[in-house]
């Protein structure tokens, strides 16, 4: 190392900020970005009774998120936001750029204080705020979970490191609180207790009594988060596929997952393994192996908790997703992980001092930094959003609700009703497409087609007015009375203040008429 690299790299501000600054110019534009139309639509906008009340963090501990979720401090995050910007999506999208540029320093200070020489664990740490695979946790909200996961762990083995090392209680305790926290934030922290004790073997060798006092807390702080979970959880996840299928999907993922951590090609907001391939995953693997047995390894042990780290903090969301039939292998899920890939790398026998190694960094910057950059705008909006999920995830679809809601704010009402043809192809159960279908249909003059179709969302969802109003003006459009009294009748009930005066008086009016005409006769 040079003497201008050596007083860089010892000069914690110019290291800070050269960590920080490429990844903070890098993101900002995502700061003007707009809401997608997938989760932050029932998370944040249809959630601000919820969000504006400062005792809903007591409910973030015992009710869960769709049911199925128990992640308290993920909520708490959002409500914080809400406080400090209600429904601007600026203030959600800063705080995910906190959390990032918090977990590349964090990183760095992970692998300097593994042993990784600091210069290595400088230029991997760089190499982490940019890579694509970052984006979707960067860039879409509900990402946060896993960069909160992640800047959580870090900081539980960072203060691990610290209390093997100087043996200081507060380090301790500062370790099992960020572990708590982690824990608090997604269920696939409860990995780590396996990933503690290996490390503890690492860098303090086999010392049982010590090593066991250690496991017997992590164990219990295990075991009561998961009792506090599932009495918030009643919800059991089915397995949507035969046990031998999961296996090969769960088997199948994780090979996807490591293409996508060293060769992130072929991206998709939405990957499942129909839409995606294993092609750069086999590749992947192929040149690590190769690339470990040509330089050979300084540390094995240090490696071999990399891949753990690595495989455990995947594992529950990649057999998650390899037993439900959809199938979704969500891009954030890899953020965490990534800590282990590095660690990884960095116990590789480089000289970082070679031109070819500097060269090779340079390249890998450059071309990541470009493909982050250049794919970020799909998060611009709604619209960016779904253009994106009709060509990487054809087979979902919400895409095809949201480019045909487009479609017809636009007024342009036939390709507003193919797109939700489509829709409606792929999730015929789903009566709110029923519902869309029915107002283009309406919109083109079709009335009796819209009928049809308000009826059939009536009938394949719960309870919802516009439903009712549709068909009740679709009705009344074709002098129905008889039957749009009915919905009428049902509106005036549930929701008098929501009935358009128009339609009250002309209903009223038609009645009126249709009861004259009675007596008359």
């Amino acid at each position: 190392m040079n003497k201008t690299s050596k007083s860089f790299i010892e000069n914690k501000t110019y290291v800070v900020l050269a960590l920080i600054l490429p990844a903070l110019f890098l993101y900002i534009k995502s700061l003007k970005y707009d809401f997608t139309p997938m989760d932050e639509q029932w998370m944040i906008l249809k959630n601000t009774s919820f969000l504006q009340n400062w005792s809903s963090i007591k409910d973030a501990f015992t009710k869960p998120i769709a049911e199925v979720y128990y992640r308290p401090l993920f909520v708490i995050s959002l409500i914080t936001d809400y406080h400090f910007g209600k429904i601007s999506p600026f203030i959600y999208h800063f705080t995910n750029l906190f959390f990032h540029l918090s977990c590349v320093f964090l990183l760095y200070k992970f692998l300097t204080i593994s042993q990784v020489e600091k210069k290595l664990a400088f230029v991997f740490a760089l190499l982490f705020s940019v890579h694509p695979i970052m984006l979707h946790a960067v860039a879409w909200v509900p990402g946060r979970n896993d960069l909160m996961l992640c800047f959580f762990t870090l900081l539980s083995l960072i203060y691990l490191n610290k209390y093997l090392i100087e043996s200081k209680i507060k380090y301790n305790i500062l370790h099992i609180l960020f572990f708590i926290c982690a824990l608090f934030t997604k269920e696939s922290a409860i990995a780590l207790p396996l990933v503690y004790a290996y490390a503890y073997y690492v860098y303090k060798g086999f010392q049982p009594k010590k090593m066991l006092t250690l496991i017997g807390v992590w164990l219990l702080i295990s075991i009561l988060w998961f009792v506090i979970r599932n009495s918030v959880v009643n919800y059991m996840l089915p397995i949507e596929t035969n046990f031998l299928s999961s296996i090969e999907n769960f088997v199948l993922a994780f090979i996807l997952f490591t293409g996508k951590a060293i060769l992130p090609f072929k991206q998709s907001i939405l990957p499942t393994l129909k839409n995606s391939t294993i092609l750069f995953g086999i590749i992947s693997i192929c040149l690590v192996v190769y690339t470990t047995y040509k330089l050979g390894v300084n540390n094995k042990k240090i490696a071999l908790l990399g891949l753990l780290i690595f495989f455990s903090m995947l594992f529950i969301s990649v057999w998650f997703g390899a037993t439900k039939s959809s199938g979704e292998h969500y891009e954030q899920r890899l953020y965490t992980s990534m800590i282990g890939v590095f660690l990884f790398l960095s116990t590789l026998k480089i000289n970082s001092n070679s031109k070819k190694f500097s060269y090779l960094i340079a390249i890998l910057i450059c071309f990541f930094t470009i493909k982050t950059f250049v794919r970020m705008d799909i998060y611009k909006n709604k619209n960016t959003f779904a253009e994106a999920g009709l060509k990487e995830a054809p087979d979902y679809y919400l895409f095809y609700i949201t480019k045909g809601e487009d479609y017809y704010n636009k007024k342009d009402f036939n390709k507003a009703l193919t797109l939700f043809n489509k829709a409606i192809e792929l999730r015929p159960d789903k009566g709110d497409i029923y519902s869309n279908r029915g107002s283009a249909y309406f919109a083109l003059g079709m009335v009796k087609e819209a009928i049809t179709d308000f009826t059939q969302a009536i009938n394949k969802s719960e309870f919802k007015m516009e439903h009712y109003l549709n068909r009740c003006i679709a009705l009344n459009k074709i002098n129905d009375i008889k039957s749009a009294m009915k919905d009428y009748e049902i509106l005036k009930k549930c929701c008098p203040n929501q009935i358009p005066q128009k339609l009250e008086s002309d209903i009223t009016q038609k009645i009126e008429i249709l009861n004259k005409s009675k007596e008359n006769n």
